[in-house]
């Protein structure tokens, strides 16, 4: 009987002994993995203020293009069989003709009339037509 005891004892000290190891791992894998959590937490809320601070950048950038587009022109250039033609703000207005052959105009220049090229002011009308007249 005493065998029987002393095994049951035994048994129950490894089973105690076991149970108290694994509570011991789980509470020690818990910590770590909070840990972690934590550290990515941290992490997520640092690319999150990266993200906010670039959309708000590009934001502001978005409604500085969009304010310039919404700037109004006095007059837009175009081309008319091979010239530049300045026309008025509508398009349709023909204010002058000019004697500006687009093959002498460069390449970007060139798109940029094909597609109107608007002119704010008279003066910078005025110092197109010096620069590029011949």
């Amino acid at each position: 009987m005493e065998k029987k005891c002393s095994i049951r004892f035994l048994l129950l000290g490894i089973a105690l002994s076991a149970a108290i190891s694994l509570g011991a791992g789980f509470l020690a894998g818990s910590q770590k993995s909070w840990e972690t959590y934590e550290a990515r937490i941290a992490l997520l809320k640092q690319q999150n203020e990266a993200l906010l601070s670039q959309q708000e950048a590009s934001r502001e950038e978005g409604l500085a293009e969009s304010m310039n587009a919404l700037e109004p022109y006095a007059y837009v250039l175009l081309e008319e069989n091979g010239y530049v033609a300045v026309y008025h703000a509508d398009r349709e207005t023909l204010f002058s003709t000019t004697d500006i052959l687009m093959e002498s105009l460069p390449g970007d220049l060139q798109e940029e009339i094909r597609g109107g090229k608007p002119i704010m002011t008279e003066a910078e009308l005025y110092n197109f037509l010096e620069n590029y007249t011949s």
